[in-house]
């Protein structure tokens, strides 16, 4: 079992970014994974593949990632390279901007290449202290960077937004707890307080009956399932959330 450091600032980090075919998470295929690994804010290293999608790429998202056929044409398939991802992800926490679509999405491709997500590693997301810090603004990682004073250039490329998201997430280090532990738990009442906000704010509509509304309002956030599953006691719940793992001490 992996020792993870009691304060989080000196956890190893892997930030990481997929690029896909759409935008349901149960469905679409990765065309790009960026992953940008920090020790203390500082970059320590970088991977960046194109994916064969095995389909193709809808002018959408050529238009918004500037990802062409033919630049995934030939490339490695997700399987080819699922053993390299989770390479880079061991012994470090995990962390990616929203990181309910891009863990999904990477969980489904790897369990296609006979793997596993790595579930004792810490995981994270900006997203979550962004929407809790801001809970009356635009959240996606362009507003927060933006608002932060860091650059994005290049953005809807993996590799660019994995090291976006790592700034950010550093930059909001003296506003959340320094012990890992509790910023796990933290993390699980903020995005339990954030999807109560986002729901009265949502509107009325009958987005139930409207699968395409359904699924741009569940693309907001993580679903509360994600960290909460089955469990209907909150407190409950926010404990399960915390990955089980061994501090150094």
């Amino acid at each position: 079992m992996t020792h993870w450091p009691s304060q989080w600032f000196d956890l190893p980090l892997a930030i990481f970014d997929t690029e896909t075919t759409g935008k349901d998470p149960h469905t679409c295929r990765i065309i790009e994974v960026g992953i940008t690994q920090m020790l203390r804010g500082e970059v320590v290293r970088e991977f960046d593949w194109f994916v064969d999608p095995e389909c193709q790429i809808p002018e959408e998202v050529v238009q918004l990632t500037h990802i062409q056929q033919s630049d995934v044409d030939g490339q490695p398939k997700l399987r080819d390279i699922a053993g390299d991802i989770l390479e880079a992800f061991r012994g470090h926490g995990i962390v990616a901007y929203n990181i309910g679509f891009d863990r999904t999405v990477l969980t489904r491709e790897l369990r296609e290449a006979g793997l596993d997500w790595p579930s004792e590693n810490p995981i994270l997301d900006p997203l979550v202290f962004a929407q809790h810090f801001y809970p009356h603004q635009r959240n996606n990682l362009g507003a927060v960077a933006e608002r932060l004073g860091i650059s994005l250039e290049g953005a809807h490329r993996a590799c660019n937004d994995a090291a976006a998201t790592g700034k950010v997430f550093y930059a909001f280090r003296d506003r959340l707890p320094p012990e890992l532990d509790a910023l796990l738990i933290v993390q699980a009442e903020w995005e339990r307080d954030n999807q109560a906000r986002l729901q009265w704010r949502r509107p009325s509509g009958d987005a139930a009956s409207n699968p395409l509304l359904a699924q741009k309002e569940t693309s907001r956030g993580l679903s509360p399932a994600f960290l909460y599953g089955e469990e209907p006691d909150p407190l409950k719940a926010i404990y399960g959330a915390v990955p089980n793992f061994r501090r150094e001490t």
